[in-house]
């Protein structure tokens, strides 16, 4: 019987934030929401599927390792997107200052989850 498929904890936290941003997305002026908006709901998305991707990469070679480390580099990149476009809606005063709190506070710790998960594919031995 093969192994079941769990998420690693990062997925749940992007999850999490995903969970946490859509409320305040539901309340944000049209013009914002249907571009700015929409974009860091498209990135999330992009992020949740990133992670799959890289927990589906072969841990135990070479080739395998470097697909994880490149996943999770692009992972990185679409937080720091992110993180860019709630700095938008706060400077816009469409995001309070507790809720850009709440949302970069979750999205720093899913980078600091990536960034060990990177450093952890750059020191595979795969030999």
């Amino acid at each position: 019987m093969e192994k079941d498929f769990k998420h690693p904890q990062i997925f749940s936290d992007l999850l999490m934030f995903y969970k946490r941003y859509y409320p305040i997305h539901a309340g944000l002026p049209k013009p914002f929401r249907f571009t700015t908006g929409e974009s860091i709901l498209t990135e999330v998305t992009h992020c949740l599927k990133l992670v799959t991707l890289a927990n589906q990469c072969n841990k135990n070679d070479a080739m395998g390792c470097a697909q994880g480390s490149e996943l999770l580099g692009q992972l990185r990149a679409s937080i720091e997107v992110i993180r860019s476009y709630l700095l938008v809606a706060w400077q816009l005063k469409l995001l309070s200052h507790g809720g850009l709190y709440q949302l970069t506070d979750g999205l720093e710790s899913v980078s600091k989850q990536a960034t060990r998960w990177q450093q952890w594919f750059g020191k595979r031995d795969v030999t």
